[in-house]
């Protein structure tokens, strides 16, 4: 009997080892059989533009890692070919020809317009699609039915910064500097001259052209920077050149001049790797910032203002990479969302190149209105009737070092007809661009610091933090609401949040500054599905009812937070839950919406929907596990201890046989009783029931057995009885491995 057992133990022990083990090698064997889907990324890896390359080819990446991950396309992998187009036309014109003849279904790149206008070329004679994130040349995608952006065109960029120059800044000369060497840059500044000057709004009073040879550019900048001091109505200075080092000595020259006019500078310079160029110089190392400060620069995506998604992207990719990106990579990123998700809908068999690639290009040009756009970091991803994008230009600020979104932006009115446009242009509200009209948005830096988290419970927590305002004009900024707010957990009868009672008021650099402690108890919408295993998001936000986000938007104040912060300080306030490990903290602009006519009949045969602009913290947490499976599972193992040992007691103890497991089946019911306790109501079963199911199954197994078994007996049916004990000492076992060993793989990760 006992070696007939141990074979019996071991046959089992061996198979169960065996099915887990082909489980786990199952997939990894299909992927390796499975073809790979070509995606080649054409960026500059070379050169002075090389590491913004580098952070293109670092985006893709982590969303193609994450894809694959996930399963590829239909468990097909997804594999990158990389390319160095050396940031100019004749490398790319190199970098195209090499793709067109390799597998690659859809080309991410280039970052430059002279490149992408070079490369197009070849893509549309070889019928291969494309992707820029960041090209603003019209010429990219005109007459080019296989060339996609997913960025402002040079023509929109230029009208918003001439605006912003002349209705913000106040300015109604302006001067233009651009490197003569760039094709791209040369068009740009006279697409800056016609914008700046149309209606005879202002004047370009001067156009100069850098010599960016390294052999001739010292002098060539120096003279500029000569004759700009003697210029006196030179005005604001939009500088037009996309090579850094360029730029650089220009600035360096401007400021050493001592002159003080305004710049705003190209998108390519609107990282801040480029602001810490300056850190060798010594003007700079006495006064952070001493060479970039207020530099204005237009962006497509602004972190500090920007919604959950792209600060998902921004955490990703600073714990991958261990530094942060700038526009480059978000751009490129939301690029190959585009592509993935093209490549998802035709799903390529892989046998005809060219037909896959004439799909892809297909399953792109659909993603041609709002309705049918793809999420990405800025909004909807889609491609208007030129395969450009509609997303607005944002203005950021350089401030010790770092971008910041500036005080006021414009948003582009998508029905202008239905506003009383000559109330609103005489009230400021709105300015004018030809035929396109813009809001004026307030941008109100705001931040939100938790002291202390109290308390998580079922459905609520309760938090003590502060919560302040910078801002320009009157006090709406400060009129907002926390929808989410329960009670003040200091004052039942007052409400959670006052903007009329600011413990601090005051001016602060020309802006307003208020100040306000909020202590009180919020709702949260908890996910139980994995309890006890479970983490937890708590949401903090406010928004403001009264205002939609075309007229103000709410910034995250990186400055006054003091962001990135090390862990060891994000950890201060949450060191009190007991039975919570804190992991991350995100901030993140938000916006609640609605679709309500609100009784205006101009609405009602409207789709229009309001967004109200808001302010979110996202805070996550990891149940400590090991002290609840301590205290709930440890008696579900004994009593599954004492229900198999009455599996070996003769059937001549019929009673206990039976009666022992059927307390045990009761004790559990009062510890499943007293768990659902411990949880809200909840339409779904959570992870810790099913133990509790298999629980049951087991208090079961030997009630069944001892019927079954004595009848066999009685009957004298010996071999059965035989094969039957043995049966159950083995498959309760087993069923008690499957069950640890599958929530152990499962929740490995959250044993904590």
């Amino acid at each position: 009997m006992g070696k007939t057992v141990v074979r019996f133990c071991a046959i089992a022990l061996t198979t169960l080892l065996i099915v887990v083990s082909l489980g786990g090698l199952y997939p990894q064997g299909l992927r390796a059989e499975g073809n790979t889907i070509s995606i080649a990324v054409a960026a500059s890896l070379s050169g002075d533009a090389a590491s913004g390359g580098q952070e293109i080819v670092d985006s893709i990446k982590l969303y193609i890692d994450t894809t694959n991950r996930e399963g590829g396309i239909n468990g097909r992998q997804l594999k990158l070919n990389i390319y160095d187009d050396k940031g100019n036309a004749d490398g790319a014109t190199q970098v195209a020809n090499d793709i067109a003849k390799s597998d690659a279904l859809v080309v991410l790149g280039h970052r430059s317009s002279d490149a992408s206008i070079a490369a197009g070329n070849i893509y549309q004679d070889k019928k291969l699609p494309a992707i820029t994130g960041t090209a603003n040349n019209p010429k990219v995608t005109s007459d080019r039915p296989y060339y996609f952006r997913i960025i402002y065109t040079n023509p929109d960029l230029a009208k918003t910064l001439s605006i912003y120059a002349q209705q913000v800044l106040q300015f109604k000369t302006a001067s233009v500097i651009y490197d003569k060497a760039s094709k791209n840059e040369q068009t740009q500044s006279e697409v800056i001259k016609s914008a700046f000057e149309a209606n005879g709004n202002g004047k370009i009073q001067k156009t100069w052209a850098i010599d960016s040879d390294p052999a001739n550019r010292k002098a060539s900048v120096q003279q500029i920077v000569n004759e700009l001091a003697a210029e006196p109505e030179a005005g604001i200075l939009f500088l037009t050149m996309s090579k850094e080092d360029v730029a650089e000595d220009f600035l360096v020259a401007l400021k050493q001049k001592g002159l003080k006019n305004p710049v705003l500078g190209e998108q390519a310079l609107g990282r801040e790797s480029f602001a810490k160029r300056f850190e060798k110089y010594d003007e700079e190392k006495k006064t952070a910032g001493f060479f970039t400060d207020g530099m204005y620069v237009p962006l497509p995506i602004l972190f500090d203002s920007a919604g959950a998604d792209a600060q998902d992207f921004l955490a990703a990719y600073q714990k991958a990479y261990n530094k942060t990106p700038s526009y480059l990579g978000a751009k490129f990123y939301e690029a190959a969302i585009a592509a993935v998700d093209a490549i998802r809908k035709v799903n390529p068999k892989g046998t005809n190149v060219e037909g896959d690639r004439e799909q892809v290009r297909d399953a792109l040009a659909k993603l041609n209105n709002r309705k049918v756009g793809i999420r990405g970091l800025t909004g909807l991803l889609y491609f208007n009737s030129d395969r450009n994008s509609d997303q607005p230009v944002r203005l950021a600020q350089f401030q010790n070092q770092k971008l910041i979104s500036a005080s006021q932006q414009f948003t582009p009115i998508a029905n202008p007809e239905r506003l009383n446009l000559p109330k609103e242009i005489q009230s400021g509200s709105i300015v004018q661009s030809g035929n396109q009209y813009f809001w004026r948005q307030r941008v109100v830096y705001a931040g939100m610091d938790i002291n202390k988290l109290n308390r998580i419970d079922k459905a609520t927590f309760t938090a003590d933090f502060y919560v302040w305002f910078r801002y320009n004009g009157n006090d709406e900024p400060t009129e907002i609401q926390f929808p989410d707010a329960v009670s003040n957990s200091v004052n039942p009868t007052a409400p959670v949040f006052d903007g009329k009672a600011p413990i601090k008021a005051q001016v602060v650099n020309g802006l307003n500054y208020r100040l306000y402690r909020v202590r009180g108890e919020f709702r949260n919408a908890f996910d139980f599905r994995d309890y006890p295993f479970d983490s937890q998001r708590l949401n903090l936000r406010f928004d403001n009812p009264n205002l939609s986000t075309e007229r103000l938007i709410y910034a995250i104040d990186k400055v006054g937070l003091r962001l990135p912060r090390p862990e060891a300080e994000e950890r201060k306030p949450f060191q009190g839950l007991q039975l919570w490990n804190f992991k991350n903290i995100t901030y993140f602009q938000d916006s609640s919406r609605s679709t309500s006519t609100q009784g205006d009949p101009d609405l009602f045969q409207s789709n229009a929907q309001v967004e109200y602009p808001g302010l979110s913290i996202r805070m996550t947490f990891q149940r400590k596990t090991l002290v609840f499976l301590s205290k709930n599972v440890l008696p579900l193992i004994l009593l599954s201890l004492l229900t198999y040992c009455c599996l070996f007691f003769p059937y001549s103890m019929f009673v206990p046989r039976t009666m022992a497991p059927a307390s045990a089946l009761l004790s559990g019911i009062v510890l499943l009783l007293s768990f659902n306790n411990q949880l809200p109501e909840v339409g779904y079963t959570v992870a810790m029931e099913y133990v509790f199911y298999v629980y049951f199954c087991l208090c079961l197994l030997p009630i069944l057995v001892t019927v079954i078994g004595t009848k066999l007996e009685k009957d004298g049916h010996k071999k059965a009885f035989k094969y039957l004990n043995i049966a159950s000492w083995i498959v309760y076992p087993l069923i008690l491995i499957i069950t640890i060993s599958t929530f152990a793989i499962t929740y490995s990760d959250r044993l904590v």
